[in-house]
């Protein structure tokens, strides 16, 4: 039982540390957003980060926050195991 609670503290302790790191990633690429985030789990992802992008921001910019997000989103998965989902709202 204290192995299945310390495997669950270190999976907790992953998670927030990805989290953090992502979401000082999105900050980086666009100060301005406002990020939501959500440790509710549905089906096999981890956690979830919803942006809202400044409207003063053009659809390229736009663009290249989305791929840019949904890259390092690949990313996370591929070298840490964690599924973090993160969607740039529409306007």
């Amino acid at each position: 039982m204290a192995e299945m609670l310390q495997t669950l503290s270190d999976y907790r302790s992953r998670l927030d540390a990805a989290v953090t790191a992502f979401s000082l990633f999105i900050r980086d690429l666009c100060p301005e957003a406002q990020l939501e985030i959500s440790f509710v789990r549905y089906e096999e992802e981890d956690a979830h980060i919803w942006i809202s992008l400044p409207g003063s921001l053009t659809e390229e910019e736009r663009e290249r926050v989305a791929n840019r997000v949904a890259e390092h989103s690949l990313d996370l998965l591929i070298r840490e195991g964690v599924l973090v989902l993160a969607g740039v709202e529409d306007v």
